[in-house]
Protein backbone atom coordinates (compact mmCIF):
# COMPACT_ATOMS: atom_id res chain seq x y z
CA UNK A 1 0.00 0.00 0.00
CA UNK A 2 1.16 3.54 -0.73
CA UNK A 3 1.23 5.84 2.28
CA UNK A 4 1.91 9.58 2.22
CA UNK A 5 3.26 11.47 5.21
CA UNK A 6 3.06 15.26 5.10
CA UNK A 7 5.28 17.36 7.35
CA UNK A 8 5.56 21.11 7.77
CA UNK A 9 9.27 20.89 8.68
CA UNK A 10 12.04 18.32 8.25
CA UNK A 11 11.75 16.26 11.49
CA UNK A 12 8.00 16.62 12.19
CA UNK A 13 7.54 13.11 10.84
CA UNK A 14 10.10 11.44 13.12
CA UNK A 15 8.98 13.39 16.19
CA UNK A 16 5.33 12.64 15.56
CA UNK A 17 5.32 9.13 14.16
CA UNK A 18 8.83 7.76 13.72
CA UNK A 19 7.98 4.43 15.32
CA UNK A 20 4.81 4.07 13.29
CA UNK A 21 6.68 4.81 10.07
CA UNK A 22 9.11 2.00 10.82
CA UNK A 23 6.19 -0.31 11.57
CA UNK A 24 4.46 0.63 8.30
CA UNK A 25 7.68 -0.09 6.41
CA UNK A 26 8.07 -3.47 8.09
CA UNK A 27 4.53 -4.31 6.94
CA UNK A 28 5.64 -3.84 3.32
CA UNK A 29 4.06 -0.45 2.70
CA UNK A 30 5.67 2.08 0.36
CA UNK A 31 6.10 5.40 2.16
CA UNK A 32 6.58 8.85 0.64
CA UNK A 33 7.41 11.92 2.72
CA UNK A 34 6.50 15.44 1.61
CA UNK A 35 7.99 18.37 3.57
CA UNK A 36 6.28 21.71 3.06
CA UNK A 37 8.86 24.25 4.25
CA UNK A 38 12.66 24.41 4.10
CA UNK A 39 12.59 24.38 7.90
CA UNK A 40 15.65 26.51 8.55
CA UNK A 41 15.45 30.17 7.54
CA UNK A 42 13.42 31.21 10.60
CA UNK A 43 16.00 29.69 12.97
CA UNK A 44 19.35 29.98 11.22
CA UNK A 45 21.15 32.80 9.40
CA UNK A 46 23.37 30.41 7.46
CA UNK A 47 21.49 29.31 4.34
CA UNK A 48 23.55 26.12 4.28
CA UNK A 49 21.27 24.89 7.07
CA UNK A 50 18.49 24.37 4.55
CA UNK A 51 20.50 21.67 2.79
CA UNK A 52 21.80 20.29 6.08
CA UNK A 53 18.27 19.88 7.41
CA UNK A 54 17.06 18.22 4.22
CA UNK A 55 20.03 15.86 4.18
CA UNK A 56 19.35 15.02 7.83
CA UNK A 57 15.72 14.36 6.98
CA UNK A 58 16.71 11.93 4.23
CA UNK A 59 19.13 10.10 6.53
CA UNK A 60 16.46 9.93 9.22
CA UNK A 61 13.90 8.67 6.73
CA UNK A 62 16.19 5.90 5.52
CA UNK A 63 16.44 4.59 9.09
CA UNK A 64 12.65 4.49 9.29
CA UNK A 65 12.05 3.02 5.84
CA UNK A 66 10.79 6.02 3.87
CA UNK A 67 11.27 5.21 0.20
CA UNK A 68 10.95 8.64 -1.44
CA UNK A 69 10.99 12.31 -0.53
CA UNK A 70 9.78 15.65 -1.87
CA UNK A 71 10.64 19.07 -0.48
CA UNK A 72 8.47 22.06 -1.42
CA UNK A 73 10.89 24.61 0.08
CA UNK A 74 8.24 27.13 1.09
CA UNK A 75 9.65 29.65 3.63
CA UNK A 76 9.98 28.41 7.19
CA UNK A 77 7.42 29.79 9.68
CA UNK A 78 5.64 31.61 6.85
CA UNK A 79 3.35 28.99 5.32
CA UNK A 80 0.35 31.09 6.30
CA UNK A 81 1.67 33.85 4.00
CA UNK A 82 1.52 31.56 0.95
CA UNK A 83 -1.81 31.42 -0.93
CA UNK A 84 -3.40 28.14 0.11
CA UNK A 85 -4.38 27.44 -3.48
CA UNK A 86 -0.68 27.31 -4.36
CA UNK A 87 0.04 24.83 -1.57
CA UNK A 88 -3.07 22.79 -2.37
CA UNK A 89 -2.01 22.39 -5.99
CA UNK A 90 1.44 21.12 -5.00
CA UNK A 91 -0.07 18.58 -2.62
CA UNK A 92 -2.59 17.48 -5.22
CA UNK A 93 0.27 16.81 -7.66
CA UNK A 94 1.99 14.58 -5.10
CA UNK A 95 -1.23 12.71 -4.33
CA UNK A 96 -2.00 12.27 -8.03
CA UNK A 97 1.51 10.93 -8.69
CA UNK A 98 1.97 8.72 -5.64
CA UNK A 99 -1.68 7.62 -5.22
CA UNK A 100 -1.65 6.99 -1.47
CA UNK A 101 -4.49 5.19 0.27
CA UNK A 102 -3.55 6.61 3.69
CA UNK A 103 -2.28 10.12 4.46
CA UNK A 104 -0.77 11.34 7.73
CA UNK A 105 -0.46 15.06 8.41
CA UNK A 106 0.45 17.56 11.12
CA UNK A 107 -1.91 18.39 14.00
CA UNK A 108 -4.08 21.49 14.26
CA UNK A 109 -3.88 21.94 18.03
CA UNK A 110 -0.44 23.49 18.56
CA UNK A 111 0.75 27.09 18.17
CA UNK A 112 2.66 26.52 14.93
CA UNK A 113 0.86 28.18 12.05
CA UNK A 114 2.96 26.06 9.70
CA UNK A 115 1.43 22.95 11.25
CA UNK A 116 -2.07 24.40 11.01
CA UNK A 117 -1.65 25.46 7.38
CA UNK A 118 -0.26 22.04 6.47
CA UNK A 119 -3.17 20.37 8.25
CA UNK A 120 -5.79 22.50 6.49
CA UNK A 121 -4.23 22.10 3.04
CA UNK A 122 -4.08 18.33 3.54
CA UNK A 123 -7.81 18.24 4.19
CA UNK A 124 -8.46 20.08 0.94
CA UNK A 125 -6.10 17.93 -1.13
CA UNK A 126 -7.56 14.65 0.23
CA UNK A 127 -11.24 15.57 0.02
CA UNK A 128 -13.62 13.03 -1.56
CA UNK A 129 -13.87 13.09 -5.38
CA UNK A 130 -10.48 14.87 -5.55
CA UNK A 131 -8.39 11.81 -4.65
CA UNK A 132 -8.51 8.09 -3.89
CA UNK A 133 -7.31 8.60 -0.32
CA UNK A 134 -9.29 6.40 2.07
CA UNK A 135 -7.88 7.47 5.45
CA UNK A 136 -6.51 10.74 6.79
CA UNK A 137 -4.91 10.99 10.24
CA UNK A 138 -2.97 13.66 12.10
CA UNK A 139 0.01 12.80 14.26
CA UNK A 140 1.13 14.45 17.50
CA UNK A 141 4.12 16.83 17.36
CA UNK A 142 5.67 17.56 20.78
CA UNK A 143 5.69 21.24 21.70
CA UNK A 144 3.56 24.14 22.98
CA UNK A 145 -0.14 23.72 22.24
CA UNK A 146 -3.29 25.84 22.09
CA UNK A 147 -5.52 22.92 22.98
CA UNK A 148 -4.82 19.40 24.22
CA UNK A 149 -4.15 16.77 21.60
CA UNK A 150 -6.93 14.21 22.04
CA UNK A 151 -6.04 10.92 20.33
CA UNK A 152 -8.53 8.33 19.11
CA UNK A 153 -5.93 6.04 17.52
CA UNK A 154 -2.85 4.57 19.21
CA UNK A 155 -0.01 2.66 17.59
CA UNK A 156 2.08 0.26 19.65
CA UNK A 157 5.74 1.15 18.98
CA UNK A 158 7.35 -0.82 21.79
CA UNK A 159 9.55 -2.70 19.30
CA UNK A 160 10.09 0.25 16.97
CA UNK A 161 10.94 2.99 19.48
CA UNK A 162 14.71 2.48 19.12
CA UNK A 163 14.39 3.21 15.39
CA UNK A 164 12.56 6.45 16.19
CA UNK A 165 15.38 7.59 18.46
CA UNK A 166 18.12 6.53 16.02
CA UNK A 167 16.33 8.41 13.26
CA UNK A 168 15.91 11.52 15.37
CA UNK A 169 19.62 11.49 16.16
CA UNK A 170 20.28 12.07 12.45
CA UNK A 171 18.78 15.56 13.00
CA UNK A 172 21.72 16.69 15.12
CA UNK A 173 20.91 20.41 14.92
CA UNK A 174 17.43 19.87 16.36
CA UNK A 175 18.20 17.76 19.44
CA UNK A 176 17.87 19.65 22.74
CA UNK A 177 18.74 18.85 26.34
CA UNK A 178 16.12 17.63 28.80
CA UNK A 179 13.60 18.94 29.86
CA UNK A 180 13.12 20.40 26.35
CA UNK A 181 10.37 18.62 24.43
CA UNK A 182 12.87 17.89 21.64
CA UNK A 183 15.14 15.94 23.93
CA UNK A 184 15.58 12.17 23.74
CA UNK A 185 14.27 11.83 27.31
CA UNK A 186 11.13 13.84 26.55
CA UNK A 187 10.34 11.72 23.50
CA UNK A 188 10.64 8.58 25.59
CA UNK A 189 8.42 10.02 28.33
CA UNK A 190 5.73 10.96 25.79
CA UNK A 191 5.83 7.50 24.22
CA UNK A 192 5.41 5.92 27.67
CA UNK A 193 2.52 8.29 28.51
CA UNK A 194 0.69 7.37 25.31
CA UNK A 195 1.55 3.74 25.90
CA UNK A 196 0.00 3.81 29.37
CA UNK A 197 -3.19 5.28 27.89
CA UNK A 198 -3.42 2.41 25.41
CA UNK A 199 -2.05 -0.48 27.47
CA UNK A 200 1.29 -0.65 25.67
CA UNK A 201 4.87 -0.16 26.79
CA UNK A 202 5.32 2.68 24.28
CA UNK A 203 2.92 4.21 21.77
CA UNK A 204 2.35 7.06 19.35
CA UNK A 205 -0.97 8.88 19.26
CA UNK A 206 -3.10 10.00 16.31
CA UNK A 207 -6.41 11.63 15.50
CA UNK A 208 -8.45 9.91 12.81
CA UNK A 209 -9.82 12.70 10.64
CA UNK A 210 -11.62 10.72 7.95
CA UNK A 211 -12.08 7.13 6.83
CA UNK A 212 -13.92 6.33 3.62
CA UNK A 213 -14.89 2.64 3.57
CA UNK A 214 -16.16 1.21 0.29
CA UNK A 215 -16.67 -2.36 1.54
Amino acid sequence: MNILIIAAHPDDEVLGMGGTIRKLFQNNNKIHLTVMSEGASAQYIDKKMIKIRQDSCRKSGKVLGISSFSFFDFPDAKLDSIPQLEINKELEKIISKFKPKIVYTTPSNDISKDHLTTHECTLVATRPHASNVKQVLSYEVPGPVKTTFTPNVYENISKEFSYKINAFKKNKSEIEKFPHYRSIEALEMLSKKRGIEAGFSKAEAFQLISWYKDK
